[in-house]
């Protein structure tokens, strides 16, 4: 009789380990490659996984939404680049910076080439936050003047101790940090995306500084 309730204990026990386990969320969300109709050109991501059905839902429209605005940029492009004497070049990629901790980080990038000396890239940046099962932008992390600020001195002062880099004449004025601005999750804090042209010249692309936690904390 007492083997029979040691071994119905030690299989409750078991069960409830089983069921606590696999309740416990996904730390990592699982990122696949797709192309907007079989175009290679097209590269954007989908999730799996993400927390809810939802929320996963939510994440793969966004990107569908975004490969969708791509896919006409891109007809368009073809479109001039017949009627001014052009090849047109234009493709779109992705990269995933951050997925662990319930953050996922990925970057998109359009790179378009329209005629003239070169072609120019554009970085997007889409950032969630997993367990508030929502969308974060650059003013969702900053979100007062005094952040914004000190963030803004800290980027100036990067980039003034690297003149090869940026642009020797750089104004602290010339660093705009707004909802728009790229960036993605680190373990330490963000880092910030910049645009061509931003605050450095065409040849430096597009530069990525890492911003501690602790300068807008």
């Amino acid at each position: 009789m007492k083997k029979a309730i040691i071994l119905f204990a030690l299989l409750l026990a078991f069960s409830a380990l089983t069921h606590q386990v696999q309740a416990q969320p996904k730390k990592n969300v699982i990122v696949e490659t797709e192309y907007y109709d079989g175009i290679e050109e097209l590269k954007y991501p989908q999730v799996k996984h993400a927390g809810t059905p939802k929320l996963t839902r939510m994440i793969n429209k966004d990107f569908k939404t975004y490969i969708e605005k791509a896919a006409s940029v891109r007809k368009e492009n073809i479109e001039a680049g017949k009627k001014y004497n052009y090849d047109p070049d234009y493709q779109t990629d992705f990269e995933v910076k951050y997925n662990t901790d319930r953050r996922l980080s990925i970057l998109m990038s359009s790179y378009i080439f329209t005629g003239g000396a070169h072609g120019s890239t554009v970085v997007e940046s889409y950032n969630y936050d997993l367990k508030e099962k929502k969308r974060v932008y650059l003013t969702d992390i900053l979100q007062t003047p005094s952040q914004l600020k000190k963030v803004q001195h800290y980027v100036f002062t990067y980039a003034k101790a690297r003149p090869e880099i940026f642009y020797p004449d750089l104004k602290k004025e010339d660093i705009h940090l707004n909802e728009n601005t790229a960036f993605f999750f680190t373990d330490e804090g963000i880092a910030l995306v910049f645009q061509q042209y931003d605050i450095a010249p065409y040849v430096s692309g597009n530069q990525v500084i890492k911003i501690p936690k602790k300068i807008y904390s």
